[in-house]
Protein backbone atom coordinates (compact mmCIF):
# COMPACT_ATOMS: atom_id res chain seq x y z
CA UNK A 1 0.00 0.00 0.00
CA UNK A 2 1.29 3.23 -0.91
CA UNK A 3 1.88 5.40 2.27
CA UNK A 4 -1.36 7.32 3.59
CA UNK A 5 0.53 10.80 2.55
CA UNK A 6 -2.25 13.17 2.79
CA UNK A 7 -2.86 15.16 -0.78
CA UNK A 8 -5.43 17.01 -1.66
CA UNK A 9 -6.49 17.47 -5.17
CA UNK A 10 -9.50 19.02 -6.56
CA UNK A 11 -10.18 18.12 -9.84
CA UNK A 12 -11.08 21.09 -12.25
CA UNK A 13 -14.23 19.82 -12.63
CA UNK A 14 -14.94 20.85 -9.04
CA UNK A 15 -13.33 24.23 -9.59
CA UNK A 16 -15.54 24.99 -12.42
CA UNK A 17 -19.06 23.27 -10.83
CA UNK A 18 -18.16 25.21 -8.15
CA UNK A 19 -16.69 28.76 -9.81
CA UNK A 20 -20.61 30.09 -9.73
CA UNK A 21 -21.16 29.60 -5.80
CA UNK A 22 -18.10 31.33 -4.87
CA UNK A 23 -20.03 34.58 -3.60
CA UNK A 24 -21.90 32.16 -1.01
CA UNK A 25 -20.79 33.00 2.51
CA UNK A 26 -23.82 30.69 3.85
CA UNK A 27 -21.62 27.18 5.59
CA UNK A 28 -25.07 25.56 4.52
CA UNK A 29 -25.21 23.36 1.82
CA UNK A 30 -27.70 24.15 -0.99
CA UNK A 31 -30.84 22.34 -0.73
CA UNK A 32 -30.00 20.77 3.09
CA UNK A 33 -29.53 21.59 6.18
CA UNK A 34 -26.46 20.49 6.91
CA UNK A 35 -23.22 22.81 8.11
CA UNK A 36 -20.23 22.43 7.22
CA UNK A 37 -19.07 20.66 10.33
CA UNK A 38 -21.46 18.11 9.68
CA UNK A 39 -20.88 17.80 6.06
CA UNK A 40 -17.41 17.21 7.39
CA UNK A 41 -18.45 14.27 10.08
CA UNK A 42 -20.42 12.41 7.54
CA UNK A 43 -17.45 12.53 4.88
CA UNK A 44 -15.38 11.22 7.33
CA UNK A 45 -17.41 8.49 8.65
CA UNK A 46 -18.26 7.51 4.76
CA UNK A 47 -15.25 7.52 3.65
CA UNK A 48 -13.83 5.09 5.93
CA UNK A 49 -16.88 3.11 5.43
CA UNK A 50 -16.64 2.75 1.63
CA UNK A 51 -12.91 2.97 1.03
CA UNK A 52 -12.92 -1.09 1.17
CA UNK A 53 -15.59 -0.81 -1.75
CA UNK A 54 -13.34 1.69 -3.79
CA UNK A 55 -10.26 0.25 -3.19
CA UNK A 56 -11.10 -3.44 -4.14
CA UNK A 57 -13.14 -1.63 -7.52
CA UNK A 58 -9.21 0.26 -8.05
CA UNK A 59 -7.91 -3.44 -7.95
CA UNK A 60 -10.42 -4.94 -10.11
CA UNK A 61 -10.28 -2.06 -12.33
CA UNK A 62 -6.39 -2.66 -12.92
CA UNK A 63 -6.35 -6.49 -12.72
CA UNK A 64 -9.91 -7.62 -14.80
CA UNK A 65 -10.94 -4.29 -16.72
CA UNK A 66 -7.98 -2.38 -18.15
CA UNK A 67 -6.46 -3.74 -20.79
CA UNK A 68 -3.16 -1.29 -20.62
CA UNK A 69 -2.55 -1.88 -17.23
CA UNK A 70 0.85 -3.76 -15.81
CA UNK A 71 -1.27 -5.63 -13.66
CA UNK A 72 -3.96 -6.79 -15.95
CA UNK A 73 -4.65 -10.60 -15.60
CA UNK A 74 -6.54 -11.12 -18.65
CA UNK A 75 -10.56 -10.20 -17.41
CA UNK A 76 -13.43 -11.70 -15.39
CA UNK A 77 -13.52 -15.30 -15.22
CA UNK A 78 -9.86 -16.35 -15.63
CA UNK A 79 -7.13 -17.51 -13.43
CA UNK A 80 -3.50 -15.26 -13.45
CA UNK A 81 -1.06 -18.05 -11.32
CA UNK A 82 1.89 -16.43 -10.23
CA UNK A 83 5.52 -17.78 -8.84
CA UNK A 84 7.27 -16.86 -6.17
CA UNK A 85 6.72 -12.85 -5.40
CA UNK A 86 9.85 -10.46 -5.75
CA UNK A 87 10.05 -7.24 -4.86
CA UNK A 88 8.78 -6.79 -8.92
CA UNK A 89 4.86 -7.82 -7.36
CA UNK A 90 3.10 -4.27 -6.53
CA UNK A 91 -0.16 -5.60 -6.98
CA UNK A 92 -0.63 -5.56 -3.36
CA UNK A 93 0.65 -4.57 -0.19
CA UNK A 94 2.71 -7.15 1.81
CA UNK A 95 2.96 -9.99 -0.38
CA UNK A 96 3.51 -13.57 0.44
CA UNK A 97 6.65 -15.34 -0.38
CA UNK A 98 5.50 -18.33 1.04
CA UNK A 99 2.40 -19.16 -1.18
CA UNK A 100 2.35 -18.03 -4.78
CA UNK A 101 -0.92 -16.34 -5.21
CA UNK A 102 -3.25 -16.67 -7.86
CA UNK A 103 -5.58 -14.07 -8.54
CA UNK A 104 -9.15 -13.99 -10.40
CA UNK A 105 -12.31 -11.88 -10.76
CA UNK A 106 -15.85 -13.04 -11.35
CA UNK A 107 -19.00 -11.01 -12.97
CA UNK A 108 -21.97 -12.46 -10.37
CA UNK A 109 -24.61 -10.40 -12.23
CA UNK A 110 -26.50 -12.76 -15.23
CA UNK A 111 -25.22 -15.95 -13.09
CA UNK A 112 -23.47 -17.99 -10.49
CA UNK A 113 -20.14 -19.49 -11.61
CA UNK A 114 -17.99 -22.78 -10.28
CA UNK A 115 -15.03 -23.02 -9.07
CA UNK A 116 -13.26 -26.33 -9.13
CA UNK A 117 -10.45 -26.78 -7.08
CA UNK A 118 -8.09 -29.66 -8.47
CA UNK A 119 -6.61 -32.19 -5.45
CA UNK A 120 -3.73 -31.83 -3.62
CA UNK A 121 -0.79 -34.00 -3.36
CA UNK A 122 -0.26 -34.35 -0.14
CA UNK A 123 0.21 -32.46 3.23
CA UNK A 124 -0.02 -29.03 0.84
CA UNK A 125 -1.15 -26.18 2.20
CA UNK A 126 -3.67 -24.13 -0.24
CA UNK A 127 -6.66 -21.70 -0.34
CA UNK A 128 -9.16 -20.31 -2.21
CA UNK A 129 -10.46 -17.70 -0.34
CA UNK A 130 -13.09 -15.42 -1.78
CA UNK A 131 -13.57 -11.85 -1.04
CA UNK A 132 -16.72 -9.36 -1.46
CA UNK A 133 -15.80 -5.46 -2.98
CA UNK A 134 -16.81 -4.89 1.25
CA UNK A 135 -13.62 -6.60 2.33
CA UNK A 136 -15.42 -9.01 3.78
CA UNK A 137 -13.87 -12.78 3.39
CA UNK A 138 -17.15 -14.66 2.46
CA UNK A 139 -15.07 -18.26 2.14
CA UNK A 140 -11.95 -20.08 1.69
CA UNK A 141 -12.34 -23.88 0.39
CA UNK A 142 -8.97 -25.68 0.98
CA UNK A 143 -6.78 -27.68 3.07
CA UNK A 144 -7.30 -26.09 6.30
CA UNK A 145 -11.45 -26.51 5.96
CA UNK A 146 -11.61 -29.31 3.17
CA UNK A 147 -9.01 -31.16 2.87
CA UNK A 148 -6.78 -32.06 0.55
CA UNK A 149 -9.32 -33.58 -2.16
CA UNK A 150 -10.43 -30.40 -3.71
CA UNK A 151 -14.23 -29.90 -5.25
CA UNK A 152 -16.22 -27.68 -6.74
CA UNK A 153 -17.86 -24.86 -5.20
CA UNK A 154 -21.09 -21.95 -6.43
CA UNK A 155 -20.30 -18.46 -6.29
CA UNK A 156 -23.81 -16.71 -6.35
CA UNK A 157 -24.88 -13.40 -4.50
CA UNK A 158 -26.61 -13.36 -1.45
CA UNK A 159 -30.47 -13.18 -3.18
CA UNK A 160 -29.87 -16.80 -5.37
CA UNK A 161 -32.01 -18.66 -3.90
CA UNK A 162 -32.28 -21.91 -6.26
CA UNK A 163 -31.22 -25.61 -5.36
CA UNK A 164 -27.80 -26.24 -4.70
CA UNK A 165 -26.98 -27.89 -8.25
CA UNK A 166 -25.45 -31.82 -8.15
CA UNK A 167 -21.54 -32.11 -7.34
CA UNK A 168 -21.81 -28.64 -5.57
CA UNK A 169 -20.22 -29.14 -2.13
CA UNK A 170 -21.39 -25.81 -1.15
CA UNK A 171 -22.73 -22.54 -2.21
CA UNK A 172 -20.36 -18.95 -1.69
CA UNK A 173 -22.69 -16.01 -1.10
CA UNK A 174 -21.68 -12.54 -1.76
CA UNK A 175 -23.27 -9.43 -0.85
CA UNK A 176 -21.77 -7.66 -4.08
CA UNK A 177 -22.26 -8.56 -7.84
CA UNK A 178 -18.23 -8.90 -7.86
CA UNK A 179 -15.96 -10.48 -5.81
CA UNK A 180 -12.30 -11.26 -6.37
CA UNK A 181 -10.10 -14.36 -4.95
CA UNK A 182 -6.24 -14.53 -4.27
CA UNK A 183 -5.95 -17.77 -4.32
CA UNK A 184 -2.62 -19.47 -2.25
CA UNK A 185 -0.90 -22.50 -2.90
CA UNK A 186 2.19 -23.33 -0.88
CA UNK A 187 5.95 -23.91 -1.97
CA UNK A 188 8.51 -25.24 -0.30
CA UNK A 189 11.24 -23.94 -2.16
CA UNK A 190 12.52 -23.83 -5.78
CA UNK A 191 12.87 -27.62 -6.28
CA UNK A 192 8.84 -27.90 -5.68
CA UNK A 193 7.62 -24.83 -8.16
CA UNK A 194 6.69 -27.34 -10.88
CA UNK A 195 4.73 -29.47 -8.73
CA UNK A 196 3.38 -26.72 -7.37
CA UNK A 197 2.35 -25.13 -10.46
CA UNK A 198 0.34 -28.29 -11.32
CA UNK A 199 -2.03 -27.52 -8.79
CA UNK A 200 -2.45 -23.99 -9.69
CA UNK A 201 -2.92 -24.69 -13.17
CA UNK A 202 -6.33 -26.96 -11.80
CA UNK A 203 -8.22 -24.48 -10.48
CA UNK A 204 -11.34 -23.41 -12.79
CA UNK A 205 -13.80 -21.24 -13.10
CA UNK A 206 -16.70 -21.55 -15.34
CA UNK A 207 -20.84 -20.16 -15.02
CA UNK A 208 -22.68 -22.75 -13.30
CA UNK A 209 -24.58 -22.72 -17.10
CA UNK A 210 -21.68 -24.25 -18.50
CA UNK A 211 -21.06 -26.55 -15.69
CA UNK A 212 -24.10 -28.41 -15.69
CA UNK A 213 -24.77 -28.75 -19.89
CA UNK A 214 -27.18 -25.78 -20.16
CA UNK A 215 -27.82 -23.08 -22.50
CA UNK A 216 -25.85 -19.94 -21.42
CA UNK A 217 -27.68 -17.09 -19.82
CA UNK A 218 -27.75 -13.71 -21.92
CA UNK A 219 -24.89 -11.55 -21.56
CA UNK A 220 -26.30 -8.30 -19.61
CA UNK A 221 -25.79 -4.60 -21.14
CA UNK A 222 -21.94 -3.60 -20.57
CA UNK A 223 -21.05 -1.19 -17.76
CA UNK A 224 -19.35 2.01 -18.47
CA UNK A 225 -16.13 1.72 -16.15
CA UNK A 226 -14.75 4.75 -14.31
CA UNK A 227 -11.27 5.11 -15.04
CA UNK A 228 -9.30 4.60 -12.06
CA UNK A 229 -6.90 6.57 -10.76
CA UNK A 230 -4.63 6.24 -7.55
CA UNK A 231 -4.35 9.45 -6.85
CA UNK A 232 -8.19 10.01 -6.51
CA UNK A 233 -8.54 7.91 -3.54
CA UNK A 234 -7.64 10.75 -1.02
CA UNK A 235 -9.84 13.71 -2.31
CA UNK A 236 -13.35 14.31 -3.09
CA UNK A 237 -13.59 12.49 -5.86
CA UNK A 238 -12.96 8.94 -4.09
CA UNK A 239 -17.15 9.29 -3.80
CA UNK A 240 -17.51 9.51 -7.11
CA UNK A 241 -16.03 5.86 -7.63
CA UNK A 242 -18.24 4.83 -4.09
CA UNK A 243 -21.42 5.66 -6.06
CA UNK A 244 -20.43 3.92 -8.76
CA UNK A 245 -19.87 0.65 -7.34
CA UNK A 246 -22.82 1.14 -4.76
CA UNK A 247 -24.73 0.12 -7.89
CA UNK A 248 -23.04 -3.37 -7.65
CA UNK A 249 -23.99 -4.16 -4.10
CA UNK A 250 -26.52 -5.85 -2.37
CA UNK A 251 -27.82 -3.84 0.70
CA UNK A 252 -27.41 -5.37 4.03
CA UNK A 253 -29.53 -4.06 6.88
CA UNK A 254 -26.78 -3.70 9.09
CA UNK A 255 -25.55 -1.06 6.77
CA UNK A 256 -28.88 1.31 7.00
CA UNK A 257 -27.81 3.68 9.22
CA UNK A 258 -24.58 3.95 7.87
CA UNK A 259 -26.13 3.90 4.29
CA UNK A 260 -28.75 6.62 4.92
CA UNK A 261 -26.25 9.40 6.53
CA UNK A 262 -24.11 9.23 3.35
CA UNK A 263 -27.54 9.96 1.88
CA UNK A 264 -27.17 13.51 3.33
CA UNK A 265 -24.20 14.39 1.62
CA UNK A 266 -25.15 12.38 -1.90
CA UNK A 267 -23.30 9.14 -1.26
CA UNK A 268 -26.12 6.88 -2.83
CA UNK A 269 -26.54 4.08 -5.16
CA UNK A 270 -27.67 5.94 -8.70
CA UNK A 271 -26.69 9.42 -7.70
CA UNK A 272 -24.63 11.41 -9.77
CA UNK A 273 -21.07 13.03 -7.68
CA UNK A 274 -20.59 15.60 -6.93
CA UNK A 275 -24.56 16.18 -5.87
CA UNK A 276 -26.46 19.16 -7.81
CA UNK A 277 -25.66 22.73 -6.28
CA UNK A 278 -22.74 21.94 -4.00
CA UNK A 279 -20.53 25.27 -3.95
CA UNK A 280 -16.90 25.53 -2.42
CA UNK A 281 -18.00 25.32 0.95
CA UNK A 282 -19.15 21.56 0.27
CA UNK A 283 -15.99 20.51 -1.70
CA UNK A 284 -13.90 22.08 1.27
CA UNK A 285 -15.82 20.25 3.92
CA UNK A 286 -15.91 16.96 2.09
CA UNK A 287 -11.84 16.86 1.37
CA UNK A 288 -11.37 17.84 5.34
CA UNK A 289 -13.56 15.04 6.36
CA UNK A 290 -11.20 12.57 4.33
CA UNK A 291 -8.04 14.34 5.54
CA UNK A 292 -9.39 13.65 9.30
CA UNK A 293 -10.00 9.87 8.00
CA UNK A 294 -7.32 9.65 6.67
CA UNK A 295 -5.44 10.56 9.86
CA UNK A 296 -7.36 8.17 11.78
CA UNK A 297 -6.90 5.57 9.36
CA UNK A 298 -3.15 6.06 9.85
CA UNK A 299 -3.20 6.05 13.14
CA UNK A 300 -5.04 2.56 13.24
CA UNK A 301 -2.84 0.85 10.84
CA UNK A 302 -0.06 1.72 13.78
CA UNK A 303 -1.50 0.12 16.18
CA UNK A 304 -3.65 -2.75 14.88
CA UNK A 305 -2.14 -6.45 14.82
CA UNK A 306 -5.27 -8.51 15.70
CA UNK A 307 -5.99 -10.23 12.54
CA UNK A 308 -9.46 -11.42 13.37
CA UNK A 309 -10.21 -7.42 13.38
CA UNK A 310 -8.99 -7.18 9.67
CA UNK A 311 -9.33 -10.35 7.90
CA UNK A 312 -12.22 -12.11 7.92
CA UNK A 313 -16.26 -12.67 7.80
CA UNK A 314 -19.11 -10.03 8.39
CA UNK A 315 -19.86 -12.35 11.28
CA UNK A 316 -16.61 -11.36 13.10
CA UNK A 317 -16.06 -7.96 12.14
CA UNK A 318 -19.38 -7.05 11.75
CA UNK A 319 -19.78 -3.15 11.36
CA UNK A 320 -16.30 -2.88 12.48
CA UNK A 321 -15.63 0.08 9.44
CA UNK A 322 -12.35 1.15 10.60
CA UNK A 323 -10.73 -2.01 11.42
CA UNK A 324 -11.96 -3.27 7.75
CA UNK A 325 -10.64 -0.57 6.33
CA UNK A 326 -7.59 -0.74 8.25
CA UNK A 327 -7.12 -4.34 6.95
CA UNK A 328 -7.86 -3.64 3.35
CA UNK A 329 -4.47 -1.43 3.55
CA UNK A 330 -2.21 -3.51 5.12
CA UNK A 331 -2.69 -6.58 3.62
CA UNK A 332 -6.07 -6.79 1.21
CA UNK A 333 -7.46 -9.91 0.61
CA UNK A 334 -5.37 -11.37 3.86
CA UNK A 335 -6.50 -14.94 5.49
CA UNK A 336 -8.37 -15.01 8.30
CA UNK A 337 -6.80 -16.56 11.70
CA UNK A 338 -7.99 -20.10 11.23
CA UNK A 339 -6.45 -19.95 8.04
CA UNK A 340 -3.38 -17.85 9.13
CA UNK A 341 -1.64 -15.63 11.36
CA UNK A 342 0.27 -12.52 10.61
CA UNK A 343 1.78 -11.11 13.61
CA UNK A 344 3.52 -7.89 12.63
CA UNK A 345 6.77 -6.01 14.00
CA UNK A 346 6.93 -2.55 13.51
CA UNK A 347 9.18 -1.71 17.00
CA UNK A 348 11.88 -3.18 18.61
CA UNK A 349 12.20 -4.43 22.37
CA UNK A 350 12.43 -0.83 24.00
CA UNK A 351 9.63 0.60 21.71
CA UNK A 352 11.58 1.76 18.58
CA UNK A 353 10.88 1.69 15.07
CA UNK A 354 12.65 -0.99 13.42
CA UNK A 355 15.26 0.96 11.20
CA UNK A 356 18.19 -1.03 8.96
CA UNK A 357 20.15 1.92 8.44
CA UNK A 358 20.67 2.30 12.53
CA UNK A 359 21.03 -0.88 14.23
CA UNK A 360 21.08 -4.60 13.35
CA UNK A 361 18.17 -6.74 15.20
CA UNK A 362 17.64 -10.48 16.32
CA UNK A 363 14.69 -12.42 17.43
CA UNK A 364 15.37 -15.76 19.35
CA UNK A 365 12.95 -18.20 20.09
CA UNK A 366 13.70 -20.46 23.09
CA UNK A 367 13.92 -24.16 23.13
CA UNK A 368 10.74 -25.62 22.16
CA UNK A 369 8.91 -22.06 21.54
CA UNK A 370 8.66 -22.04 18.26
CA UNK A 371 5.48 -21.17 16.18
CA UNK A 372 3.06 -24.11 16.38
CA UNK A 373 1.61 -24.62 12.78
CA UNK A 374 0.05 -27.29 10.77
CA UNK A 375 1.72 -26.28 7.73
CA UNK A 376 4.64 -23.89 8.20
CA UNK A 377 5.58 -20.44 9.64
CA UNK A 378 7.85 -17.65 8.07
CA UNK A 379 9.02 -13.95 8.43
CA UNK A 380 9.09 -11.76 5.65
CA UNK A 381 10.54 -8.24 4.88
CA UNK A 382 9.20 -5.38 3.63
CA UNK A 383 10.04 -1.98 3.52
CA UNK A 384 8.25 1.24 5.01
CA UNK A 385 5.99 3.22 4.07
CA UNK A 386 5.47 0.85 0.81
CA UNK A 387 4.88 -2.69 2.33
CA UNK A 388 6.69 -3.93 -0.21
CA UNK A 389 9.43 -6.85 -0.79
CA UNK A 390 12.90 -5.00 -0.90
CA UNK A 391 16.16 -6.41 -3.63
CA UNK A 392 18.70 -7.66 -1.58
CA UNK A 393 22.06 -9.65 -1.92
CA UNK A 394 21.14 -12.64 -1.54
CA UNK A 395 17.46 -12.59 -2.62
CA UNK A 396 16.12 -13.92 0.27
CA UNK A 397 12.68 -12.00 1.05
CA UNK A 398 11.55 -14.28 3.76
CA UNK A 399 13.08 -17.28 6.17
CA UNK A 400 10.94 -19.86 8.63
CA UNK A 401 10.41 -23.46 9.28
CA UNK A 402 10.65 -24.66 5.56
CA UNK A 403 14.32 -22.84 5.20
CA UNK A 404 16.83 -25.67 4.55
CA UNK A 405 19.49 -22.77 5.75
CA UNK A 406 18.16 -22.15 9.30
CA UNK A 407 20.04 -23.86 11.97
CA UNK A 408 19.11 -24.04 15.58
CA UNK A 409 20.74 -23.75 18.62
CA UNK A 410 22.94 -26.08 20.62
CA UNK A 411 19.84 -26.46 22.67
CA UNK A 412 16.94 -25.62 20.45
CA UNK A 413 16.93 -22.16 20.24
CA UNK A 414 16.35 -20.54 17.29
CA UNK A 415 17.48 -16.81 16.50
CA UNK A 416 16.70 -14.83 13.42
CA UNK A 417 19.18 -11.91 12.50
CA UNK A 418 17.31 -8.81 10.47
CA UNK A 419 20.41 -6.65 9.63
CA UNK A 420 21.34 -5.01 6.64
CA UNK A 421 24.87 -6.52 6.03
CA UNK A 422 25.99 -10.11 6.83
CA UNK A 423 25.66 -11.50 10.48
CA UNK A 424 28.81 -13.71 9.36
CA UNK A 425 29.09 -16.99 7.46
CA UNK A 426 28.17 -19.09 10.35
CA UNK A 427 24.56 -17.33 11.17
CA UNK A 428 24.16 -16.41 7.48
CA UNK A 429 21.62 -18.94 7.23
CA UNK A 430 19.53 -17.57 9.55
CA UNK A 431 19.63 -14.24 8.41
CA UNK A 432 16.95 -12.02 6.75
CA UNK A 433 17.95 -9.12 4.52
CA UNK A 434 16.51 -5.74 5.80
CA UNK A 435 16.42 -2.41 3.83
CA UNK A 436 18.63 0.40 4.89
CA UNK A 437 16.04 2.45 6.15
CA UNK A 438 12.76 1.78 8.21
CA UNK A 439 11.20 -1.85 7.70
CA UNK A 440 8.36 -3.98 9.24
CA UNK A 441 8.54 -8.03 9.07
CA UNK A 442 5.14 -10.57 9.50
CA UNK A 443 5.47 -13.81 10.72
CA UNK A 444 2.87 -15.67 9.41
CA UNK A 445 1.74 -18.72 10.56
CA UNK A 446 -0.24 -21.48 8.41
CA UNK A 447 -2.95 -23.54 10.10
CA UNK A 448 -1.77 -21.75 13.06
CA UNK A 449 -2.21 -24.22 16.15
CA UNK A 450 -4.79 -23.67 19.67
CA UNK A 451 -2.08 -21.60 21.41
CA UNK A 452 -1.60 -18.95 18.65
CA UNK A 453 -5.41 -18.97 17.96
CA UNK A 454 -6.66 -18.31 21.63
CA UNK A 455 -3.93 -15.65 22.07
CA UNK A 456 -1.90 -18.03 25.28
CA UNK A 457 0.71 -18.10 22.74
CA UNK A 458 3.80 -15.28 23.54
CA UNK A 459 5.78 -13.96 20.67
CA UNK A 460 9.32 -13.31 21.42
CA UNK A 461 10.37 -9.52 20.97
CA UNK A 462 12.80 -8.24 18.28
CA UNK A 463 16.15 -6.99 20.25
CA UNK A 464 18.67 -4.39 18.80
CA UNK A 465 22.40 -3.74 18.94
CA UNK A 466 24.75 -1.54 17.67
CA UNK A 467 25.81 -2.20 14.18
CA UNK A 468 29.50 -3.40 14.01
Amino acid sequence: MRSLVIILSINLFFIVSCKDAKHKKSEKLANSSLNQEEIKQIAKETYIALFPLVYNYGTMYKQAINKNAPEYIGGFGVYKHYGLSSPKNRDIPTPNNNTPYSWAWVDLRAEPWVLTMPPSDGNRYYVCQWDDMWGYVIDAPGSIIDGQNGGNYLLATKDYDQKMPEGIKRIIYSESQFVGTLTRTGVNGLADLQAMKEIQNGYVLQPLSSFIGAEPKKELEKINWIHYNDSNLKNINFFRYANFMLNYTLPNEADKTMLLNAKKIGVEVGKAWPPNGVDSVFVKAVNTGIVEALKEIEQQVAKTSDGKKLFNTREVIGEDYLNRTVGIIVGQFGNYPSQAMYPGFQKDSEGNLLDGSQYNYALTFPPGALPQADYFWSFTMYDLPDRFLIENPINRYSIGSLSTSLKKGKEGAVTIYFQTDSPGKEKEGNWLPTPNGPFYTVLRIYGPGENELNGTYQLPKINKFEKQ
